[in-house]
């Protein structure tokens, strides 16, 4: 994926956690999102559920541009369908599965 730096199948806390970096001067951080998320359901971009239904993508990518550089310490942590998504200003994108009790 272009603009990555880093693909990793989990962290050394969560081994079910997939995590990516990005230069959010080069990927805007929703598409970081979708691409990451994309990976972790191993499914084409496309057939996920738009980002929109989520989260404003405009607001999320203004959020980080702004923050890069000024405060790393911005993160924002939401879910998108059936995925916890955690995005940083050091250009982080953690994703993993939400697991729902039946």
């Amino acid at each position: 994926m272009s603009g990555s730096d880093d693909w990793s199948d989990g962290t050394e806390d969560d081994p079910d956690v997939l995590h990516a970096e990005f230069d959010w001067k080069a990927v805007s951080p929703s598409v970081a999102v979708v691409q990451t998320v994309a990976i972790a359901a191993d499914r084409e971009a496309i057939e996920l559920s738009p980002l929109i239904e989520s989260l404003d993508p405009d607001a999320l990518d203004e959020l980080f541009v702004h923050a890069a550089g000024l405060d790393s310490d911005v993160s924002l942590s939401f879910r998108l369908s059936d995925y916890a998504v955690t995005v940083t200003g050091d250009g982080d994108v953690y994703v993993h599965t939400v697991h729902v009790c039946s």
